[in-house]
């Protein structure tokens, strides 16, 4: 399950703009921490920073090379970038910039950085801001005072009472990919209610909307969905489960039972 964020450009942008020439190199090793984050004119919160962008809140920077720990799954992951510094301000480019985006500008300070990135298929920034519907990602970071890496010391995710997220669950939560949405719809009373559409016009004429109902339930952390009806005839009778790493009001992240991060907004009442 995906959300349409600017996470995983973040991730990379991060580790791209802030390297430059070799002598900056030099005086950007250490470790960062991320102080505000603005996408498209919304203040992300610190715990949203945490959850979506980096899982501990820091960037290290060691030569040519950043690293940070990947939110949900806390892994470490190892970027390189390109800059050209003899631009007012610097201008950076990720590698395949024509697929993700990633065309931004960079300024540097004693113990400060300072980025800004364009959303896919729209040109470079022109100044350091990030309003409303422009799709550009404002970053500032600050160098961290402290020897602690900044990976060794990852967030743990939050833990929930099965009573609390048995409250919080409640309501409807959707999901996209490539071919399909998908609605799941969590009742007070343990009932479950689930809806797949497909999203090409063709299908929707050879495919009726999966239609699926049964019961739910939170034992551990886990949620366990057991389907009882089904318009899909396969579906009848199958259990899936997953693990809630994180909610909110507006957002679930849990860990299904392949393994796989899965992320759902919460559907407006």
């Amino acid at each position: 399950m995906q959300r349409l964020t600017s996470i995983g450009i973040f991730a990379t942008i991060i580790a791209f703009a802030l390297w430059g020439s070799t002598s900056q190199a030099q005086t950007l090793d250490g470790t960062w921490e991320i102080t505000t984050v603005i996408d498209s004119g919304r203040v992300i919160s610190p715990t949203d920073i945490l959850l979506n962008y980096a899982a501990d809140g820091r960037i290290v920077i060691r030569g040519q090379q950043v690293e940070m720990l990947v939110p949900m799954t806390h892994q470490r992951k190892q970027l390189q970038f390109a800059v050209d510094t003899t631009q007012t301000p610097m201008i950076f480019d990720l590698a395949g910039a024509e697929r993700t985006g990633g065309r931004g500008i960079l300024m540097v300070g004693k113990d400060s950085l300072m980025l800004c990135l364009s959303a896919r298929n729209q040109g470079r920034p022109v100044s350091f801001a990030s309003l409303p519907g422009s799709g550009n990602l404002l970053v500032t970071l600050r160098r961290a005072t402290g020897n602690a890496p900044a990976a060794s010391q990852p967030m743990a995710p939050p833990s929930y009472q099965d009573a609390q997220l048995q409250q919080m669950l409640v309501g409807t939560w959707g999901h996209q990919d490539e071919d399909s949405i998908h609605y799941m719809t969590l009742g007070s009373d343990g009932t479950a209610n689930l809806l797949a559409t497909w999203k090409d016009q063709f299908k929707q004429l050879f495919h009726q909307d999966v239609r699926s109902a049964g019961t739910w339930q939170v034992k551990d952390g886990v949620v366990t969905i057991s389907i009882s009806t089904s318009t899909d005839g396969e579906r009848r009778g199958q259990t899936g489960s997953f693990r809630v790493r994180s909610i909110t009001g507006s957002e679930l992240v849990a860990v299904d039972y392949d393994g796989q991060v899965r992320q759902e907004w919460k559907a407006p009442r």
